[in-house]
């Protein structure tokens, strides 16, 4: 018979990695003949098995307890410009993956659906999924069904859950993070539109409707750029990803920059990539948008601070590519804006360039699914 404790274990376990029994009894609050009990049935379950000896403290080393290794999650992060496709230890740590790079293809629903299938089972080999995870952004709707359906089909009978690619990102910086700011933070995701999810006391804000944090279409200027939403002014018709290249593409035409005027003049067109690469090699067209967004990404980010006082601020997304060219003027505008008292100690930082923390966060959701259908 299945306990709530056994999924209290598991979620300890996903979270922590390896334990021991002593650390998982003195977390839990519970007797050892208790957890014992529970750490028999989820062994001959499958759902548990022995870890790493634990680092000694003196006295004899104690065997760790983790997630079986044939509970692994399958997780893809879905975006316009690219599809990756891991499988991760029931711990969270990524063991295998592919990338899918869509920058020069045109949607295609039933091409990415397969090829996403076949990574998928590319990265599992012989095994299925304890659950599938999928996080999604800035992707036409037929797109993603296409490729939902598609796993859910070829994973029939595990559980299988959607996540706004932002608050997979949150949650994996949760774990990424450690005990300082880990409970309270506030991450923003910086693509073709610009997204937000608030951690505050562990937990992950969801809104009544479910649709916070979709602040790209928040309008901070009344006569700014049209929008695609109809409106003028909306903070993504400045600093989403097709913005900053139309920015740059109107500066280069001025003949700002003679190296990104002959990629122009070559290809037709701008990418972020384009601005990416020209950035690290110090060209003046992008040091000049990257400052732009900086600024005016961190008088909405102040606001934001004021609203939730969060321990720390983490940019991802493909824009974040563009690093330190944005984070200085982003910093120095949100610790000028903020009030004082809660700017202080405040931490603005990136997240990672290759996309983990989406990875992780989608797994993240995804075995947080099975725990609570099984357990």
């Amino acid at each position: 018979m299945r306990t709530g404790l056994e999924g209290e274990l598991l979620r300890i376990l996903r979270d922590a990695g390896p334990q021991t029994k002593n650390q998982l009894a003195d977390v839990l609050g519970v007797p050892r003949t208790t957890l014992n009990a529970s750490l028999r049935s989820l062994t001959a379950a499958g759902h548990i098995e022995d870890g790493p000896v634990a680092a000694s403290s003196g006295g004899r080393r104690s065997v760790t307890v983790r997630i079986a290794g044939a509970r692994r999650s399958l997780v893809v992060s879905l975006s316009r410009s690219t599809a990756q496709v891991a499988v991760l230890h029931g711990h969270l740590t990524i063991a295998a993956g592919v990338s899918i790079d869509l920058h020069d293809r045109e949607p295609d629903a039933a091409w990415l659906a397969e090829t996403v299938r076949r990574a998928g089972q590319r990265v599992l080999g012989d095994e299925q999924p304890a659950a599938v995870g999928v996080a999604v952004a800035d992707t036409e709707p037929g797109i993603e069904t296409a490729v939902v359906e598609g796993l859910a089909s070829t994973h029939h009978g595990r559980p299988l859950v959607t996540v706004p690619a932002v608050r997979a990102m949150a949650l994996g910086e949760r774990r990424a993070s450690g005990p300082d700011g880990a409970d309270d933070f506030v991450a923003v995701r910086l693509g073709e539109s610009v997204t937000t999810a608030t951690v505050t006391g562990g937990h992950l804000g969801l809104g009544a409707g479910g649709r916070s944090g979709e602040v790209g279409h928040l309008r901070v200027e009344e006569f700014g750029p049209a929008c695609a939403c109809g409106l003028t002014g909306c903070l993504d018709s400045f600093v989403s990803s097709g913005a900053l290249v139309a920015q740059a593409s109107e500066l280069v035409r001025r003949g700002r920059s003679p190296e990104l005027a002959d990629i122009l003049a070559s290809a037709g067109t701008l990418d972020l990539r384009d601005l990416v690469d020209a950035g690290r090699a110090g060209d003046p067209v992008v040091a000049q948008v990257a400052r732009d967004l900086g600024q005016r990404l961190g008088r909405v980010v102040a606001g934001m601070v004021a609203h939730s006082n969060p321990r720390r601020v983490v940019i991802g997304g493909p824009v974040a590519a563009l690093g330190m060219g944005f984070l200085g003027d982003l910093r120095a505008t949100v610790y000028r804006l903020a009030p004082p008292a809660l700017a202080e100690g405040l931490e603005v930082t990136l997240s990672d360039q290759g996309g983990r923390a989406e990875l992780i966060g989608a797994a993240a959701a995804a075995m947080t699914r099975w725990i609570e259908q099984d357990f």
